[in-house]
């Protein structure tokens, strides 16, 4: 029987490692815990779930971490798992099918990184290789954001891409965490890019970095050095650095760049549907309704895999099909407002709001009684709502008059 050993660097995990190694216990033959200097109760988790613990000391290089984890492994196959993700059952399935296959050196999966319930976008997939045979010629590169995929390919191994998905617990950290992390996380970047001024993986990354820190001419510095010499980087991650930029000239209201960014990472990567989104965002700003709804309806399409391909961010279709709705209503299209409203009710909209807007529509087209039924809907959910107020009024008053 194939066996496979989840390998893990942890440090005062407590938080978050009861729920991941309850998640892959009954998947992984033996869990490796590299500790690299708990203080909570980490290990006692850890022992608890009878992983293999070790201690490490920590020298500031996650791979050196990571390496130490797989000279520790005994598995056939090798799964690393961060302490803040979880594998489901359906996804554990997929991996013990997959692993026992003869033609395959390691395996891609999807890390699901959901988002906050205000943003545009509910969850970010990033690609990764996160399963791999147990060979002495695989290890981990770089003391920071570590690589296992470079190794891999100096052997010439297949690697199948998949659709298995490891959930990410994306409020782990509060934010001084994170910005405490993105700040180590810098002093490690400038450290290697001092070494390797060209790669472009290092300058992705630290783009992103000084971009979480709010750097924000930094980050732009480093992603048109990345641009410059995109030689060991995939092109979603050349497409991302586009979206970054678009996003940070937005903010500087330099819609130009903002534009010219958008489009670039629309074209290179087709699986986003961001880019489409912000485009979309600039046309409404500038009243060009009709190409903000077909820029909407391609980050619908992208978002929902119909484009071919998985989507690389999921969007909050509920807002996106609500914009949708409202440009159809600025464009005197009523109707296809109205279906655009309700398919935005359907994926969990405010359904005030959205009832209100579909009463807008029928007033407007002379459905007066339709109207007051949508204001109605409205009221009944939010009995606060003025301008649902307003119009039930308008439509009592206009079926006033028609009676007399």
């Amino acid at each position: 029987m194939v066996k496979l050993s989840a390998c893990l660097i942890v440090k005062n995990e407590a938080h978050t490692l009861p729920r991941c190694l309850e998640s892959i216990h009954s998947l992984a033959d033996e869990i490796i815990i590299v500790d690299t200097g708990s203080t909570d109760n980490t290990v006692e988790i850890a022992r608890h779930y009878k992983a293999k613990i070790y201690h490490f000391q920590w020298r500031n290089d996650f791979s050196a971490a990571r390496n130490e984890s797989l000279q520790n492994a005994n598995g056939d196959w090798i799964l690393y798992i961060d302490a803040d993700e979880i594998i489901d059952d359906a996804n554990a399935l997929k991996i013990r099918t997959l692993i026992n296959r003869d033609d395959i050196m390691a395996l891609t999966v999807r890390q699901c990184i959901p988002q906050q319930f205000n943003n545009i976008a509910t969850s970010f997939y990033i690609e990764y290789c996160r399963i791999f045979r147990r060979l002495p010629e695989i290890h981990f590169e770089g003391a920071i954001h570590e690589q296992i995929l470079p190794s891999i390919k100096r052997l010439g191994g297949k690697i199948l891409r998949t659709d298995i998905v490891i959930h990410h617990w994306a409020y782990s950290l509060s934010k001084e965490k994170k910005k405490l992390r993105a700040e180590r996380n810098l002093n490690y970047l400038l450290k290697e890019i001092e070494k390797n001024p060209n790669d472009s993986f290092i300058l992705f990354n630290l783009g992103m970095t000084y971009q979480e820190l709010g750097i924000n001419d930094s980050a732009i510095q480093a992603y048109l050095s990345m641009l410059k010499k995109p030689t060991n980087i995939k092109n979603e991650l050349i497409g991302q650095s586009h979206v970054n930029l678009s996003k940070i000239y937005m903010e500087m209201n330099n819609i130009s760049k903002a534009v010219y960014h958008a489009q670039q990472a629309l074209d290179l990567d087709p699986a986003n549907p961001l880019p489409a989104y912000i485009l979309a965002t600039i046309a409404v700003t500038q009243k060009q309704f009709r190409k903000a709804s077909e820029y909407l309806e391609t980050a619908i399409k992208i978002s929902k895999g119909e484009t071919g391909g998985f989507p690389s961010v999921e969007l909050n279709l509920a807002q996106v099909y609500l914009e949708l709705g409202s440009c159809r209503y600025s464009l005197h299209d009523y109707f296809g407002a109205e279906n655009n409203f309700l398919r935005s009710i359907e994926y969990g909209a405010s359904a005030a709001t959205s009832y209100l807007l579909i009463g807008n529509s029928r007033f407007i087209r002379g459905d007066k009684r339709g109207a007051k039924e949508m204001f109605e809907h409205a009221l009944n959910i939010n009995p606060q709502l003025e301008e649902a107020q307003r119009g039930l009024s308008l439509c009592n008053n206009a079926n006033s008059t028609i009676s007399q």
